[in-house]
């Protein structure tokens, strides 16, 4: 025993470990690492680790820990069954009443925009003046039809005289919807004549526009004097010519030259200090022997609009001559703020100015989104356009084919479905086959922003002595004051005034009705009030929701990996026994002599 503790040496002193209390301190620094565990013992580890809690414990310990009101008294102990029964039904009507005031927030906040009265007296001298229209009843011009009359006789191979051709020019009228009761065959007859003596050079068909702008009545014939704020101004530098519904007509402000900013005392309100306009409806240059040619037609909508009555959004009335007629017009505002830009247009149910720009000349309305859908439609079921729509109205209709007389029967047969516009198609008892002949146009939202103008109280007097203190400004000549001062037959003029009825009109505005917050303010109150949901408690929820997918995915992953491995296992052992056998087999021995 000695000798061997000499060998082993002297004793050495123990020493004593002292553990600290860091949470970065290693207890067992030089501690011997674990021996290495296979992996199917650590997925036995991993199974039974997850088996220490099941999945109705952590519901119960989800519910027991739940920051929702009362949740944990139908998991509590001692709780009857009684208890818990009630306590159920009172969580079950409560979420009832929860999801019934949550949708109703919901359906409620889907109108985005809530119109309020921003400026009940809004002074009359901010608004701008309207652009006003005027055309004649009398769409062609007698003389000008008798001038081209001749020009086909002179061009005629045949050398048929004027008055044939003037007869037969009376088919025109069809481009204007006026049905003078003409054979087709004689329509369809002239359009070859046109075909073929009236084109240009660089033309292969008859071009309507260019011929029909000949035709029609020159504004410097209809336009007589024309007074603006009590002052007179030139009628032809006033008006220009223009395109409308009706065909070629003179339209006042068209571009918002007269719509600059003024003085107050310049709102153009009283029938004196508004636009006052003496227009001549000539009786030997009316082309039709109709009655109701002796007239005008004005319109009155908001400057860069397509005057088209049956798009809405414009105020048409009828003048007679011998009558002087007061238009009182009261316009409306309607603004919508820029903020709802961010909404989409389908949402917001309206559209700004500026949002589809490519065929609205930069300046969206929804009168000009209505003539565009009519215009795509008869461009694609008549493959042809009328004179009287922008050609831009259509994408790559520039140069093509305008409607002639040959295509009136094709107008004729969807004039039903051209008048009769939807936007939205809702199912209404007894109108199907409308519904379905009418013409849909579903990206035809309203204007955000637009100014209307509605003549209200209009009425007419007998024309005796048209404004024998006026002077005849078209002319140049200043006449003096008496009956019918411009030289013409009272029977023939018309005065005309259109005038701001009203020093101050109502101001409306469109604004955000909730925004993100107060819909989330909304909900959130409700939710704590009926059921005393928070923003923990859903965390919660969603968290052991979470959890226990995780859970599901991981013990999933495992029992795949168990089964690969134990195949594996299965396909080792199974090739050992085959190398075995193989080895087991008797070797042949070859035995030499």
């Amino acid at each position: 025993m000695i000798a061997n503790a000499e060998r082993v040496g002297p004793a050495m002193p123990s020493k004593r470990l002292v553990v600290g209390h860091a949470a970065w301190w290693i207890a067992k620094p030089r501690a011997r690492p674990p021996a290495p565990r296979t992996q199917m013992a650590a997925i036995r580890d991993e199974e039974s680790a997850a088996r220490k809690l099941s999945f109705a414990d952590a519901v119960k310990d989800l519910l027991q820990n739940l920051s929702f009101h009362c949740y944990g008294k139908l998991v509590e102990h001692g709780r009857g069954i009684q208890e818990r029964f009630f306590w159920l039904i009172c969580h079950i009507t409560a979420l009832t009443m929860l999801i019934a005031f949550v949708w109703g927030t919901y359906k409620d906040a889907t109108d985005e925009l809530v119109t309020t009265l921003y400026d009940p007296l809004y002074a009359v001298s901010k608004v701008p003046l309207p652009a006003v229209t005027v055309c004649s009843q009398n769409r062609l011009s007698r003389r000008a039809v008798w001038r081209y009359a001749q020009e086909l006789s002179s061009k005629d191979p045949r050398h048929r005289n004027a008055t044939y051709f003037y007869t037969e020019l009376r088919a025109f009228s069809l481009y204007y919807g006026i049905d003078e009761n003409i054979d087709d065959e004689r329509v369809l007859r002239l359009q070859s004549l046109l075909d073929h003596l009236d084109t240009r050079p660089h033309d292969l068909f008859f071009n309507p526009k260019d011929r029909l702008r000949i035709l029609t009545p020159k504004c410097s014939d209809i336009l007589v004097s024309c007074r603006l704020g009590g002052r007179p101004f030139d009628c032809v530098q006033g008006f220009r010519e223009t395109l409308s519904s009706f065909g070629f007509c003179c339209t006042f402000n068209y571009n918002g030259s007269f719509s600059a900013a003024r003085s107050y005392y310049q709102h153009f309100f009283g029938s004196d200090m508004g636009l006052i306009l003496t227009l001549r409806a000539a009786v030997d240059d009316r082309f039709s022997d109709k009655n109701d040619q002796d007239g005008f037609s004005i319109a009155i909508n908001e400057i860069h609009n397509y005057p088209d009555p049956q798009s809405g959004g414009v105020t048409v009335r009828y003048v007679k001559t011998g009558r002087s007629t007061y238009l009182p017009v009261r316009p409306r505002i309607l603004e919508t703020l820029q903020e709802a830009r961010r909404m989409r247009p389908a949402v917001r149910k309206c559209r700004f100015w500026d949002e589809m720009p490519h065929n609205f000349t930069r300046h969206y309305t929804f009168s000009k989104c209505i003539s565009a859908c009519r215009a795509h439609s008869i461009y694609s079921l008549c493959h042809c356009l009328p004179f009287q729509l922008p050609m831009h109205y259509v994408v790559g209709a520039t140069g093509r084919l305008f409607c002639t007389l040959r295509h009136m029967q094709c107008l004729r047969h969807y004039t039903f479905k051209w008048k009769n516009v939807i936007t939205s198609r809702e199912y209404v008892p007894g109108l199907e086959h409308e519904m379905v002949d009418a013409l849909y146009c579903p990206q035809c939202l309203p204007s955000c922003s637009e100014i209307r103008y509605n003549v209200r109280g209009a009425g007419a007097l007998t024309l005796h002595n048209p404004f024998g203190h006026m002077t005849n400004v078209h002319s140049g000549n200043i006449s003096s004051p008496g009956n019918n001062n411009y030289g013409h037959d009272s029977s023939e003029l018309a005065a005309v005034r259109i005038y701001f009825a009203e020093t101050h009109i109502q101001y409306f505005r469109q604004i955000i009705k909730n925004d993100w917050y107060e819909i989330f303010s909304t909900i959130g109150n409700i939710c704590g009030i009926i059921a005393g949901f928070s923003l923990i408690g859903i965390c919660e929820l969603l968290f052991f929701v979470a959890k226990q997918l995780w859970h599901a995915y991981k013990a999933e992953r495992k029992s795949d990996l168990f089964h690969t491995h134990t195949r594996s296992r299965a396909r080792t052992r199974a090739n050992g026994r085959a190398k075995a056998t193989q080895q087991r087999q008797p070797m042949e021995l070859l035995i030499l002599p």
